[in-house]
Parts: C-alpha cells; structure tokens; sequence
C-alpha cells in the first residue's frame, strides 16, 4: 500500500526547509508544497473527491499545478492532465474517453467549457475553477478559493494498493480519437521513481523545467524528479530561450529537459553568448533525431563534460524506455546517430516481424515493450487494449530494428503520429475537422520534415464537383477547433487523393 505523494511527504519530513521550487519570483519549501497540498485536499475532499475518483487538472505550468497535481494523489484520486490548447471539442473528447467526474480548470480556459448545466458536461460532478476569489463563481461554475475557505487540511493520505490506477493520461495512441491510458502506482513507482538514477539526478540537481507539465516529459523529469531526489525545480510558465538563458545561469541550473528544437532556440538566441551555461552536467532530449552540430555547439557554449542523453519513451510504457548517451566519434560525427540506445533496465525489448516472429539482427519489425511499466490498459476500451498489449507485450506501432550491440533503431512509425516540436499530433483529429468543412470530399493530413520544429502537419484535399473551398478557410476552421500545434502548415488541393485496391486513402503516396 503506497501513494504517489509519498514522495513529497517524505521530502517535507527530510528536508522541509530546502527551497525546492522557484517560478518567477516565488519560492516554496518542501513543507511548504506538503502544506498546500494537504490544504488542497482536503477541499477537493469537501466536495466528494476520494480514493478511485477520476479527477482531470487543466492549469498553466505553475505552482498551483503541483499542489493540486500531488492533492489528488494524496487523496487517492485518478490524476489526469489536459493539454492547455485543447479547444473545446478536445476537452470534451478527453473527458469521454478517460470518464473523468471532476475537472479543475485555471480561470482563462473556462471560455472553453460549455456552460454550466450543458449536457457535454453532464457525467462531471463538478467544475472547479482555480481563482483565489472566495464568493464569486468564475463563469458560473464554484471558484477553488470558496471551496478552500471551507475546508480543513487533510492528515495523512491514502493508503492505496500499487495495482490501483494513479495517472490516467489522454493519448491517441496507434488510432485517431484519443484514449485514457491507465497507469498504476506500481507502474509509476518502476518507471518514474528509477528515472532518476538512470540519468544521474541527485539531491543536488538544479532543474531547469520550460516543458509543459502536463505531458510525461515534465511529469517525469520534472515534476516527479524533483520529489523523488529531494533537488530543486526552477519552473518556468512558458519556454521563451533568453528567460532560459538568464535562469540558467542566475539559479546555476545544472539539468535541462527539453525536446531538439528547444535546444536549438536557445543555442540560436542572439544573446546567448553573453550568458554562462556551464552549470549544466545533463540534458535529456528526444522526439527527434540529434544531429551532430547541436551536439557540437552544446560542447562549445556548454563543455565538453555536459552528458547529453537521448531516449524512447510512450505513454503506454508509462515513460522512459530506451536511453542513449550522444557521443562523438574519432570522426567528430555522432556514434549511432539515429539510435534510441538500449532498453532500460528491469525491461524487455524485442523486434517482431508481420509474421510474428522475431527479428534477426538488423531486420526490421515493431518495436515491442515487455515490463513493470506496461499500462494496465486503455479506460473502457478492452478490445483496444487487448490488441496493444497481446502476449503480455506492448505492441508499440513503431518499426525499428536491433543492432549487433543491442542499440534499437526507429526506421519509421507504424502508425501516422506526426511530432511537431515534441507535441504529439494524429492525422485524424485534423482530418475530422476538414471533412465538417462543405465542399471537402476526400481529406489525408502527413508529416513534413521541419528545420525548426522536426515535423509539421500538412494536408491534402480534394473538392466535391462544384464546390468552392479555400486554404485559407481551411486553415480558419482547423485553428477554432484545434490546438494550435495541430493546424496544418500548408493545404494543398488535388482533384483526388490516391487509395489503395480497398478504396483506402495512401498517406505514404502523398508528401514525398
């Protein structure tokens, strides 16, 4: 029996004094996130949260985003953050497939819910809105504030059984529409709470954290790092490179999450050399490839003795899964350029090709998972997950291949995500905004290589006879439906899109 706020009740009992998290010009203590969350909880308590309630969090990175994260583990609660550019329809999907009951959302999103009262919103038992106003209620629904001013301060959390779910985060996984991925403390507990160690994070780490919160990257290596090792966390609201300039070197930050291109913004800031970024021992980065110049500028702004980690990781396998430490060859060339590394310890790894075998050194199959991190499965989705997890493994719809020195390698995706500067996105979720679009009769989104970004979607779209369509309405309807990350960077039209001898569309025919 556990909690997944052990981590920082222990931390207040230890080190209750040490300034563990700095965001703008706030500090909080260890005891003091412990007081808060506590504080918390015991208001969501007041208003029917508990142990098993499914409880989503739509908040800005901030403090407030930690205390309510680690109330809802203390209570026992199912945690489940939402994308801040969810527009409406996304929100509502995401409150369907994970079956959440209450949904805690920051005051400047509320004008993304229906109102009040609106059956879209009919299987929530509550709203709270996050404003510390006590008597008003923020667009109709009650305010955090009032609630809290009625509350006392829960004692010790819940005791919860490691099979229980604690996380349920929202994933489209190898389909379009997006599904509630089920993970448990146990699983959590194997993967989160090891993290650490395998990247060499420690009591005396100084996080620099401009990645959103509310996706596994920041929940792991930020959030959770920071209460697992007892280091410290300097949060930022937004990633913009010169503020992560300036708190590199002001707080002496020594590690620094965050996807490529991140890393290029930063390096490419006019001003970057008039900044000292030598406190930083590690950078963890993934989503795309490393190429050998980054690694090079990281070496001359940085030093030589910075370890720059690559990695694989999927919500479905709770995070991380492979690591791989960049190198430089003889040659001044990256070793194993387009490596993931190694599967972690504690897991399996294994390649199987179409015909269920495995592969051989070198041949290519997909990429599947075996271990204590697996998902316990999607939310009140059975057949979905049976088909993911079939023979006891993650079936991840990656194709890759093993070398002789167990190094994996993705050669492509079995399934169409595009990563747009480490944001997931899935082609169906734009498409189903074009086809509502008069006029649109066939409609295929596909990646595009980016300089910048990695990978952008684009979309190709063929007019039914008659009609009058264009991109830039095209473009007008994705951005009021959309998250911004998923409106397609360019719409081209064609007189018919190519498909298959079944009728089906071919994504692979388009874009190249």
């Amino acid at each position: 029996m556990s909690n997944l706020a052990d981590n920082l009740f222990r931390q207040a009992d230890a080190n209750a004094g040490k300034t563990a998290l700095r965001f703008e010009d706030q500090s909080f203590s260890f005891l003091q996130i412990a007081g808060q969350a506590r504080r918390i909880a015991g208001g969501l308590a007041s208003i029917g949260i508990g142990a098993g309630a499914r409880v989503g969090l739509m908040a800005q990175s901030c403090p407030e985003f930690i205390f309510y994260q680690h109330a809802i583990f203390a209570l026992g609660a199912v945690f489940t953050p939402l994308n801040v550019f969810y527009r409406q329809n996304e929100i509502l999907h995401a409150i369907q497939s994970c079956g959440l009951e209450y949904l805690i959302v920051g005051a400047e999103f509320v004008d993304r819910l229906p109102p009040p009262g609106d059956p879209a919103l009919g299987m929530l038992k509550s709203v709270v809105v996050l404003t510390g106003d006590e008597v008003t209620h923020a667009g109709g629904f009650p305010s955090s504030g009032r609630i809290l001013a009625r509350s006392e301060p829960i004692g010790v959390p819940a005791n919860v059984a490691e099979s229980a779910v604690g996380m349920m985060l929202s994933t489209s996984a190898t389909t379009g529409k997006s599904k509630g991925v089920m993970l448990t403390i146990g699983n959590i507990k194997a993967n989160y709470d090891r993290t650490p160690g395998w990247l060499g994070l420690t009591r005396n780490t100084v996080t620099l954290c401009a990645l959103p919160l509310y996706n596994t990257f920041g929940l792991n290596q930020c959030i959770n790092a920071l209460m697992f090792t007892g280091g410290s966390l300097v949060l930022m609201p937004r990633f913009d490179a010169r503020s992560c300039l300036e708190l590199i070197e002001r707080h002496r930050c020594t590690f620094l999450p965050a996807v490529p291109t991140m890393l290029q913004k930063i390096l490419d800031h006019p001003d970057a050399s008039h900044f000292d970024l030598r406190s930083i021992e590690q950078i963890m980065t993934g989503g795309a490839p490393v190429p050998s110049a980054l690694l090079e500028r990281i070496h001359d702004k940085i030093g030589t003795r910075t370890v720059l980690f690559t990695g694989y990781g999927l919500t479905e396998a709770t995070a991380l899964v492979t690591l791989d430490t960049v190198e430089l060859g003889a040659d001044s060339k990256i070793k194993r350029p387009a490596s993931i590394g190694k599967v972690l310890e504690g897991m399996d790894l294994k390649i199987l090709r179409e015909d269920g075998l495995e592969a051989s050194t070198g041949e290519v199959g997909e990429i599947c998972l075996r271990g204590p991190n697996l998902m316990l499965g999607y939310h009140e989705m059975p057949d979905d997950t049976n088909i993911a997890l079939a023979g006891g493994w993650l079936h991840t719809g990656d194709l890759g291949f093993l070398d002789a020195d167990g190094f994996a390698y993705i050669v492509d995706r079995k399934k169409d995500v595009i990563i747009r500067g480490g944001q997931n996105i899935y082609p169906a979720d734009i498409e189903a905004v074009l086809y509502q679009v008069p006029g649109v009769s066939e409609a295929a989104v596909v990646r595009k290589e980016d300089p910048i970004l990695g990978e952008v979607p684009i979309a190709f779209v063929a007019l039914r006879p008659g009609t009058s369509v264009t991109a830039e309405q095209l473009i007008a309807q994705c951005r009021s439906e959309l998250a911004y990350f998923k409106v397609p960077a360019a719409i081209h039209f064609l007189p018919e899109l190519p498909k298959g001898p079944t009728g089906k569309i071919l994504r692979r025919a388009l874009g190249n």
